[in-house]
């Protein structure tokens, strides 16, 4: 139970039976039977809002358990779990799913920013950021498309590349 709430705690306050099968790498059956037994104890529970656009999801009984269970990975397996929720968002290829994969891409890339690896994961997320930005500038969102382009420049170490994110900061 402590490793399903772990990789609940990667995808945020609420999540998908889908998305914590696949990252949890269990079966989408056991992920919920696991998750009903989590809600009689109501450590978790079921968004039930017929208003709610994230009807069918779960979501943590408290935001204290989801940050003490995100707290308790390890960098190494917090940028494991951050890769395959990307890998998860990914495969939605919904554009409005650009901002959650830039996020789990940035935030994989914090947790061990060293080595080839995290490189590659930088690359990753400098796309991710870029899309994001891109979305949300088509969307109106200039202030959200910033913060893309800022946390983009985190992950950027070529010159050339910081000035046209610059540039596209000064856009928005």
């Amino acid at each position: 139970d402590r490793a399903l709430l772990q990789d609940a705690a990667v995808l945020g306050q609420s999540f998908s039976v889908a998305g914590l099968a696949s990252v949890s790498g269990r079966g989408a059956a056991d992920v919920e039977a696991r998750l009903r037994a989590l809600a009689r104890r109501e450590v978790v529970a079921l968004i039930t809002d017929p208003r709610s656009p994230e009807r069918g999801s779960w979501m943590f009984g408290q935001a204290l358990i989801r940050e003490v269970a995100y707290g308790t990975l390890a960098k190494r397996e917090r940028r494991a779990r951050h890769l395959a929720a990307a890998r998860y968002f990914e495969a939605s290829e919904g554009p409005e799913v650009a901002g959650a994969l830039a996020f789990h891409y940035l935030d994989a890339y914090r947790s061990a920013p060293e080595g080839p690896e995290g490189e590659a994961v930088a690359g990753q997320a400098r796309i991710a950021l870029r899309a994001a930005a891109d979305r949300a500038a088509a969307l109106g969102s200039h202030e959200l498309a910033l913060a893309y382009l800022e946390s983009a420049l985190e992950v950027t170490t070529d010159p050339a590349e910081e000035a046209d994110l610059h540039l596209r900061a000064a856009a928005s």
